[in-house]
Parts: C-alpha cells; sequence; structure tokens
C-alpha cells in the first residue's frame, strides 16, 4: 500500500513530491477487500508514515481502483444540436447520457470520456466546440465497476477518515505516469504487473480506449516459490527479490544460494540449490501470465491496435527478463516504464512500483478543481460517492 503527497511547485510547472509512506498490503485481494479492518490498518499506516515526513495531515486523496470486476466497454452516443455550434454543455449531455446508458443495476462508471466525435458526417473529430451541425455523436470508453466492490473500497477510505476526490481505474493512472504523449498519440498498451493482478491499459489517439484485467500478478510468482522451494511466503519473496529471473541464464546453474526452510517444530533448516532451480519455477507463471494477456488481448480484438508498442511497469515487471520473456511472447517491442513529470521521488519511489501512484497525482493536477467538486455533475465520481453515503449510510 503506497501513498504520495506532494506539491505544485510554480516554478518548475510540475509536482514534486514532499512525502511517501508505504506499507504492506492486507486486507484486500485482486482488488477485492476480503478483511475491512486489515485493509483500513495498511491504508492507515501508508498514511501516516507519508505524512511524518511532511508534517501534514493528509484529507482529500486520489485512489486508484483495479480488479476484474471492472468491465470496459466502447459506446456511442447522439444529440440533436439543430444546427447550432457545440458547447460545452452539448459535451456534458453526451456524457451524461453515456453513462446513464452504461449504468446496469449492480454497476457503477468509474471512468467515462468521448476517445471522439463524429458531427453530421464528419468523423474523428477531437474537439467539436465551436463547430457547427445537427447530429453530434460522441463515441465514449466507460469504464464500470461492481458497485458492492466500490462500495466496501470507498467505506474503508472514510473509516480511515480520507475525503476521495476521484477513483481512477489502476491502467489509466500508470498510463498518465509512464506514457510520453507520442505514445499515447500514435498507440501503446500499458501492462502493470501488481501483487495480486495485472492491468492492461490500451491508449490511442491521446485516451485510454481500453482496459484490462487478468486475475494473476507477482504475488504469484512468490507463492510457487514458496512451494517449489519448501520456505515461508517471506523468505520466498526475499529470495525472488534477490535471486529470482524470468530467463535462464549460463550461470544459473553455478550459482548456489542459502535456502531457509520452515522445518518441523517451527525451526529453519537451511539447504542449498541452484539459482537455475529458482529459475525454473519463475519463468512458467511469468510465460501463463503473457498467453493471459496475449489471449485477453485476442479475444477482445486489441491485440493490433497499439502497433508493436509495448510498456510494462510496476512491482513485478522489476524482475531481470521480464522484458526479454514479454518481447518474445507479445511480439512486440517492449520497454520498462518509470514515472515520468513528476519531482521530488528519491531511489526507491522512482521506480516501476510507484507507477500508479505518481499517476493518480497527474490525474489530480490535470483536473479541473470546479469539474471535480461539482455536485451537479452526473458523471463525476466525487458527486457518486457523496450520493453513496448519503443514499446507504
Amino acid at each position: 500500500m503506497a501513498c504520495i503527497i506532494s506539491e505544485y511547485d510554480s516554478n518548475l510547472e510540475a509536482l514534486k513530491v514532499i512525502g511517501v509512506g508505504q506499507h504492506g498490503s492486507k486486507g484486500i485481494k485482486k482488488g477485492l477487500v476480503t478483511n475491512m479492518e486489515a485493509l483500513e490498518n495498511s491504508i492507515l499506516n501508508a498514511v501516516h508514515k507519508a505524512e511524518k515526513n511532511t508534517g501534514l495531515t493528509v484529507k482529500n486523496i486520489f485512489a486508484s481502483i483495479s480488479g476484474t470486476h471492472l468491465l470496459s466497454e466502447r459506446v456511442d452516443v447522439s444529440i440533436n444540436i439543430s444546427g447550432s455550434s457545440v458547447s460545452e454543455y452539448d459535451i456534458n449531455r453526451l456524457i451524461n447520457q453515456g453513462t446513464s446508458i452504461s449504468m446496469e443495476s449492480d454497476y457503477d462508471v468509474i471512468h467515462a470520456a468521448p476517445i471522439n466525435f463524429t458531427l453530421d458526417h464528419t468523423k474523428n473529430i477531437r474537439d467539436p466546440r465551436g463547430m457547427y451541425g445537427k447530429l453530434l455523436t460522441g463515441h465514449m470508453h466507460i469504464i464500470t465497476g461492481s458497485r458492492s466492490v466500490v462500495r466496501n473500497l470507498v467505506t474503508c477510505l472514510h473509516r480511515c477518515h480520507l475525503s476521495i476526490q476521484g477513483l481512477i481505474p489502476s491502467a489509466y493512472a500508470s498510463g498518465l505516469a509512464t506514457l510520453v504523449e507520442d505514445e499515447m498519440d500514435l498507440g501503446v498498451t500499458v501492462i502493470d504487473f501488481g501483487g495480486g493482478s495485472t492491468d492492461i491499459g490500451i491508449f490511442k489517439d491521446g485516451d485510454l480506449i481500453h482496459a484490462e484485467c487478468i486475475p494473476v500478478g507477482s504475488y504469484h510468482i512468490t507463492n510457487d516459490l514458496s512451494k517449489g522451494l519448501g520456505s515461508s511466503i517471506k523468505e520466498a519473496e526475499r529470495i525472488k527479490t534477490l535471486y529470482g529471473s524470468a530467463i535462464t541464464t549460463n550461470e544459473d546453474d553455478k550459482i548456489m544460494i542459502d535456502i531457509p526452510q520452515i522445518g518441523d517444530h517451527n525451526t529453519e533448516v537451511t539447504f542449498q540449490t541452484k539459482r537455475s532451480r529458482i529459475t525454473s519455477i519463475i519463468q512458467p507463471r511469468v510465460e501463463e501470465i503473457f498467453e493471459l494477456i496475449y489471449k485477453r488481448l485476442s479475444e477482445t480484438n486489441t491485440i493490433n491496435l497499439t502497433g508493436r508498442r509495448i510498456v510494462i511497469t510496476g512491482g513485478g515487471s522489476q524482475l531481470p527478463g521480464f522484458r526479454e520473456l514479454s518481447a518474445n511472447i507479445l511480439n512486440k517491442q517492449v520497454r520498462l516504464g518509470k514515472p515520468l513529470r513528476i519531482y521530488g521521488l528519491g531511489d526507491i519511489t522512482n521506480s516501476p512500483a510507484f507507477s500508479t501512484c505518481t499517476g493518480l497525482l497527474t490525474f489530480a493536477l490535470r483536473q479541473n478543481y470546479a469539474a471535480i467538486t461539482n455536485q451537479n455533475s452526473q458523471h463525476n465520481i466525487f458527486a457518486k460517492v457523496s450520493s453513496w453515503f448519503k443514499e446507504y449510510f
């Protein structure tokens, strides 16, 4: 669990990190809250550590949301503008109508944005404001989330006395943090490897156009090592970090590693094994993850939307050989994504593991504060969160 506090530096004209806190994540699995009290404790510890570095008290936050309960869909919405010029009001009408269409009885809209517009017979318009026509069609990308899952997360954050300014899909936040403008315009796939799941975001023409989540992440690699080596989860994570690799090397059979093993009567006994054994456990799981990604992108017809560009990020992407193996399986050009456009990061936080968190800051900076806090905006997540609590709590 990570928390980053930043301030806007007018000299740099960018965000500057002034506080960082992280704590072991408990009470949440694959984006689903499994233990409210444990999750609350994890969040509070991360926030308090960040506050300690700054002397500030955090009240308002942007948080990421992930999991297979999120559904990504494309919706076309049309409105009649009777030959007048397109206004901001018309754009808002389209968005509100699109979110109304996508909201099912047990799902709520998390993300809603027009990808492009069609005005009468003119297609692929990025910004139609000020243009004249009769029929305006918005081609929208909408992400919805299970209402019960979202409500559990929102409840936990409010129990931590945190006011939610926005819930952002993890794949979107990671893309904002790691992508350069050319990549977002020309097309790129962002793959964020978290602990319990892997988030996928498809970006093109400057927007997120599709999102997916695979319920397998780096924790599954750790779990495989724990079972295969007979060690504790803690030791397996240490071994993965220090000696793990997704591909074999010529030196693997020459390197011997001490493995603390859980023995009888809770005593630890140590044995030695070759590094090649560790790789032989890790590699099949990593291959499975990328094969699942390839299958999911093929099923949704998004595998070729972004050409040959892929950016991998997240804590799991730092495993040696990860990038090379992903390039072989996906047959794409792959680079490792790290946080961009933000300053004051130390060596620890300036890493792929903090991409989602720094992407939330980028999102916050880009938003118009009036739009975020406008209670009359039906598609605004802050308004949704407020209405949930008035209705249910």
